[in-house]
C-alpha cells in the first residue's frame, strides 16, 4: 500500500509534465523516473529546467546508452529520499554515498566528491574534535540528508531546519551551535545570503564521501552495470573535465 501510495503522485507528477511522454520503447532505462531536488551546483533549476553539474552528466550518460532524454522532476528532499526506498523504478540524485545508505539502494557514481561537516560562526572560536565536543550544544540540519543522519547516529538531537537558508539564520543568531549540512551547499547558501567568506568555518569533518545517483534496491543490476559502464566512459573525457571546471571549480 505505501509503495502504491508513493508512486501514484509520481507518476501523476510526470504525466502532467511531460505529455505524451509514456511510450513503450521496451528499454528499461526509458522505464525510470528520475528525481532530483535543488542543490547547487549539482542540481537545481534554472529557467524553469533542471540543470547543474549532475543533470548535464545524466544527459551525457543517456547520449552514451543511446537513450532519448528522459523528463527530471524537481521535488523537496524528504519526499524524494523516501520514494527511492519504496517506488521500484526511481533514480534520485546527487546523493551522498555513505555507510548508512549503502543497503538501501544501488549505486552508479561517484559524479563528484563531497565533504559533510558541522559549520559554526568563527566568532565563537569552537573547539570541536569530535562530535563528543558537542555534548549539550544545538546543532541544526535538515531532514533526511546524509549530515543529519550522521550526527543523529552518533546519538546527538537535531533541531530541524525547513531549508539550508533557514539553518544559516538560525545559527547567525546564535539559536544553535553549529549546523550539519554538505560543503556544497553550505557554501553556496551562505554565498547567496551575502555574508563575507570569513564568517562560518567547518569546525569538524563528518566524513568525505562522493555523489552518486542512487537506483531503488530493485533495479535490475544490468542496467546498473549499463549506466555504470557509460559513466566510466565519460569520466576519462575531457568532457568530464569540463563539466567541473564549469560548475565546481
Amino acid at each position: 500500500m505505501a509503495t502504491r501510495l508513493v508512486a501514484l503522485p509520481l507518476l501523476v507528477c510526470l504525466l502532467l509534465a511531460t505529455p505524451g511522454y509514456a511510450r513503450d520503447s521496451g528499454d528499461p532505462a526509458e522505464g525510470l523516473t528520475y528525481l532530483t531536488e535543488e542543490f547547487r551546483p549539482l542540481n537545481y533549476t534554472e529557467n524553469g529546467k533542471p540543470t547543474g553539474l549532475a543533470v548535464a552528466l545524466l544527459k551525457l550518460l543517456w547520449q552514451e546508452m543511446g537513450v532519448p532524454e528522459q523528463p527530471i522532476l524537481v521535488m523537496p528532499w524528504p519526499r524524494i529520499y523516501r520514494s527511492g526506498q519504496l517506488d521500484p523504478h526511481v533514480v534520485i540524485f546527487s546523493m551522498y554515498r555513505t555507510e548508512e545508505r549503502e543497503r538501501f539502494f544501488k549505486w552508479v557514481g561517484p559524479i563528484v566528491k563531497g565533504r559533510l561537516a558541522l559549520f559554526a560562526l568563527r566568532s565563537r572560536r569552537l573547539a570541536v574534535r569530535s562530535l563528543r565536543d558537542m555534548d549539550g550544544r544545538r546543532i541544526a540540519s535538515l531532514r533526511d540528508i546524509a549530515a543529519a543522519t550522521k550526527v543523529l547516529g552518533a546519538g546527538f538531537p537535531l533541531i530541524y531546519a525547513s531549508r539550508a537558508e533557514h539553518a544559516v539564520q538560525l545559527l547567525e543568531s546564535g539559536r544553535v551551535d553549529a549546523v550539519a549540512l554538505d560543503e556544497f551547499r553550505f557554501r553556496r547558501t551562505v554565498t547567496a545570503m551575502g555574508f563575507p567568506p570569513d564568517t562560518f568555518e567547518a569546525v569538524l569533518v563528518l566524513s568525505e564521501d562522493s555523489l552518486y545517483y542512487a537506483f531503488s534496491p530493485d533495479t535490475d543490476d544490468a542496467l546498473i552495470a549499463r549506466f555504470q559502464l557509460a559513466l566510466d566512459a565519460i569520466v576519462l573525457r575531457p568532457v568530464y573535465r569540463n563539466l567541473l571546471n564549469f560548475y565546481i571549480n
